[in-house]
């Protein structure tokens, strides 16, 4: 087995399609492996191309792109091309800003949300805690969809919802034909306001706190969400490529499509954020929205890494890092860390997600357009995997393959020298 995987590695070497920035020979073992994993995932139509970054040891030992942006095989992915991370956001924009809250203004974790968000305060809500709603125990709802209350039985838009053209009541667009209502951001909170609670204390994934915190970061701090997050990490850490609304700020070829969207846009999605609740509310969410590229994504994987410091700056406390990454009810069945996922509690090894190696302080999130960025502290290492799985339709049933495809790849960077 392992003689035919090197043999397939090898074929597939003479003719890849990517960027590699391999800082010596020792390393060559570790792309090869990585090239058949990635290569076969393109073979098996997981995904019609992908990044990949392994950081282990304080530098990087692989930076490379695979295939193309789309199964027509015009476009090449190149380093430097920005992927939907779907809700990877919710740690690099959602938590990431929570976490300087809870520094800079001495955000209670076990107080009230309502507290922090008027908007829940008379509501079932009013009593949910960060440490519950943040480790998914919380009992909210998963997620509304609200793109299934825009059209009549017609299929014309209702009242204030979206348009075709721009306009001054239209101003943001969400795909290159479409412009949503300036008010419709209130229809999305008076829903996740009336939403049902159910079941508090058992585990349930819900991103709804996510589309509150932008509302939270700009009552508190008094800056947009975007913005707060510019100013504290992304500008003074020289990220140049991590960003909502990509189309205002680079080219199309420069930024991978997700889907051929026949349910809500109906229209390819390109350069606009895949989530259908994280558009309607202007393309910036704590939820979804962010684009990047795997070295935009790198530098604050090594911050987190590193207890919080980059370039020889402190942007977190490390013991921020250390409470938001571990398990939030460490002695129930929860894996969850605040806002981070962590490793399953398998007993069985083979069975422990994301990788059979990574260690229980791992931490990291995955993205439903086809992405994971896992950290593991004990093994000095990350992992960013970027792709499209969802093209051309999120009916894509290779799923299975990439998910496999991305524990492979983790356990290849812990296992590197």
């Amino acid at each position: 087995m392992k003689k035919a995987i090197f043999l397939f590695s090898m074929v597939f070497y003479l003719g890849l399609q990517g960027q590699k920035s391999l800082s010596n020979s020792q390393n060559v073992a570790l792309e090869y492996k990585i090239d058949s994993i990635v290569q076969k995932g393109i073979h098996l139509k997981a995904y019609p191309g992908a990044q990949v970054l392994i950081f282990k040891n304080d530098s990087i030992l692989l930076n490379k792109s695979y295939g193309f942006h789309t199964y027509d095989s015009i476009i090449r992915v190149e380093n430097h091309h920005l992927y939907d991370l779907a809700s990877v956001t919710k740690i690099l924009g959602g938590t990431l800003a929570l976490m300087k809250l809870y520094e800079l203004y001495d955000i209670d974790l076990d107080g009230k949300v309502a507290d922090y968000i008027p908007l829940i305060k008379n509501t079932n809500k009013k009593n949910t805690t960060f440490r519950e709603v943040l480790s998914h125990q919380a009992g909210w709802l998963p997620y509304i969809e609200h793109h299934k209350k825009l059209r009549r039985k017609n299929r014309k838009f209702r009242t204030r919802t979206l348009s075709n053209k721009q306009s001054k009541r239209y101003p943001n667009p969400i795909s290159d034909s479409l412009y949503i209502h300036w008010k419709y951001k209130k229809r999305i909170m008076r829903r996740i306001k009336k939403t049902p609670v159910e079941k508090i204390g058992e585990y349930r994934y819900s991103g709804l706190l996510f589309f509150l915190l932008p509302r939270m970061v700009q009552e508190i701090s008094g800056q947009p969400f975007d913005k707060f997050l510019e100013d504290h990490f992304y500008k003074p850490m020289g990220i140049e490529r991590l960003t909502f609304n990509p189309s205002f700020h680079f080219q199309k070829e420069e930024i991978v499509p997700t889907e051929k969207d026949s349910l809500f846009r109906e229209t390819l999605v390109h350069g606009w954020v895949h989530d259908e609740a994280a558009g309607l509310m202007g393309g910036i969410s704590g939820n979804a929205g962010l684009f990047a590229n795997s070295s935009s994504i790198a530098k604050l994987l090594e911050m987190f890494l590193n207890n919080g410091q980059f370039d020889g700056k402190q942007y977190l406390k490390p013991k921020t890092i250390e409470l938001f990454s571990s398990r939030a009810y460490p002695k129930s069945k929860n894996r969850r860390g605040l806002g981070f996922d962590k490793p399953t509690l398998d007993t069985i090894t083979k069975n422990r997600h994301p990788s059979i190696k990574s260690s229980y302080s791992s931490y990291g999130h995955e993205g439903y357009t086809g992405n994971t960025v896992w950290v593991d502290p004990i093994h000095r290492c990350f992992m960013v995997f970027l792709s499209n799985r969802v093209y051309p339709t999120r009916e894509n049933k290779n799923i299975i393959n990439l998910l496999k495809i991305r524990s492979l790849v983790m356990d290849a960077a812990i296992q590197t020298e």
